[in-house]
């Protein structure tokens, strides 16, 4: 074989799989949630404050890297308790890997004395009062990075069986997240 006709065959090898992908892309033949449960977000939304740049915070920034967070609407009704139940229920299950997870209730800073009295029920959960809410992230629970960008949104319903199946996505989708987690290395 000459050296022409190994360049065309190297090129032919080379293009033919980009062009594969180009036209998978394209005509929609690609599922863009073939991994991950949730839903990612279009556009960047910075929900949280950055933990790398705090200094004295409450939360470590060398060991959390990952939020768990429920943006409650206005009042916490069913959905907020169902969402309650599960950032807990996550939390409990995550067994040695919670120190790199915290999770979090975002609620309107009215609701402040509300949520005190009905935090005590989950007391792994802290409250932060929401200075703006996203509307399209509100009565939904979001992972946000260490840099407090939103990454994946999963929106709660008042079905527990729902609710459980919700708990085993959001569960997966986390555990990819830490497993592959570069930022602490």
């Amino acid at each position: 074989m000459n050296s022409r006709t190994f360049f065309l065959l190297f090129c032919l090898c080379a293009i033919v799989p980009l062009a594969a992908a180009k036209l998978s892309l394209t005509m929609g033949w690609f599922s863009h949630s073939g991994t991950n449960k949730g839903i990612w977000m279009e556009k960047e939304i910075q929900l949280l404050p950055d933990m790398t740049n705090l200094q004295g915070n409450t939360f470590s920034s060398a060991e959390v890297h990952w939020r768990l967070v429920y943006v409650q609407a206005e009042i916490c009704d069913t959905y907020c308790e169902q969402a309650l139940l599960t950032l807990q229920q996550l939390y409990s299950g995550l067994g040695r890997k919670q120190l790199k997870i915290k999770p979090l209730l975002l609620a309107p800073p009215q609701s402040n004395v509300k949520q005190t009295a009905q935090l005590q029920q989950w007391p792994n959960i802290d409250w932060q009062p929401a200075s703006f809410v996203v509307p399209e992230l509100q009565n939904h629970i979001v992972i946000v990075n260490q840099r407090g960008l939103v990454l994946l949104r999963y929106p709660i319903t008042a079905s527990p069986e729902q609710m459980r199946d919700l708990a085993k996505d959001i569960r997966t989708d986390l555990l990819h997240l830490i497993n592959y987690d570069r930022s602490g290395t």
